[in-house]
């Protein structure tokens, strides 16, 4: 998770992900929303248009541990919830 997230820090300013092409690749769900680096990503910036500033709280709670129980605590809901919601 804390890798995930140092990826989706790396904002260039412009509201995207910096990566060569200065946005995600291509949309790559999965079955899980960690599992894997575009997907979670994405799955993230969706949390975050879901309550602006998400990533950023996310981001201040995992400062010493993580825990699935800090998307109900910002969002109201379970991190699986929110992984069906988005994938619908």
């Amino acid at each position: 998770m804390y890798h995930e997230m140092a990826q989706m820090w790396r904002w260039n300013g412009d509201g995207r992900a910096h990566r060569g092409d200065h946005g995600f690749r291509e949309a790559q769900v999965g079955d899980r929303w960690d599992q894997g680096y575009d997907g979670t990503a994405r799955f993230l910036d969706y949390c975050n248009g879901l309550r602006n500033g998400f990533v950023a709280e996310l981001n201040k709670k995992m400062r010493t541990a993580y825990s699935d129980s800090y998307f109900v605590d910002l969002l109201g809901k379970s991190v699986d919830q929110l992984w069906k919601d988005y994938r619908v």
